[in-house]
């Protein structure tokens, strides 16, 4: 993990991945109790390989639900952008916790030439767009009142365990936070939204 991140970050990552790897332990841990109270039922199925398939599918669920390991072999990179672009997608999600709602979303993606040399297509920012009355659209908003935000020659900085990236922009004086990804100005020196420190120096 890079030495120069806030300490409060530092201590976000380190809680982030203990919740995943408990995460990950309890539902491996119930997907044997599961396979050790139905063994006598599998050692006399006709559909034996049914089941067995079944249970390997539990067995592998729990890495795509807790993100375990893909976090721990990631690793921290920085690198220059090369092309911005927008793109149109569709994505979904719950309100109230039941039903879910799709919505399409423009996304505008950065081309990154790793230090490395390798390149890498990051998320920027997403803005929802309102096709559908009645309930609300994640992340709102005019994606063209955002494009010039990010430029070609842009340094982008990735951190081990962290989802969003820290940008620094030519054009506009403001910051993104690589806890939660809102932009706050740069004389700001915690997220408004979330209070995690900013990154200003690298």
């Amino acid at each position: 993990m890079n030495k120069n991140l806030p300490k409060d970050i530092v201590r976000y990552v380190k809680k982030e991945i203990a919740r995943r790897i408990i995460i990950f332990a309890l539902l491996e841990s119930f997907t044997v109790c599961i396979c050790v109270l139905s063994w006598k039922y599998l050692a006399t199925s006709v559909n034996i390989v049914f089941h067995i398939c079944v249970l390997l599918l539990f067995f592998i669920l729990p890495f795509f639900f807790s993100g375990f390991p893909m976090k721990l072999i990631d690793k921290s990179w920085s690198g220059v952008v090369t092309e911005v672009f927008v793109k149109e997608e569709t994505g979904t999600y719950t309100a109230a916790g039941v039903k879910a709602f799709p919505y399409t979303k423009n996304v505008i993606y950065l081309k990154v030439k790793k230090d490395n040399g390798e390149e890498a297509r990051v998320i920027a920012r997403e803005f929802g767009i309102r096709h559908h009355h009645g309930f609300p659209v994640p992340n709102e908003g005019d994606v063209t009142k955002h494009l010039n935000d990010y430029s070609v020659a842009d340094t982008v900085y990735h951190f081990y365990g962290l989802k969003h990236n820290y940008i620094v922009k030519k054009n506009i004086d403001m910051i993104d936070c690589v806890v939660c990804g809102s932009q706050n100005h740069k004389e700001r020196s915690d997220c408004l939204n979330c209070g995690h420190s900013l990154i200003k120096n690298i």
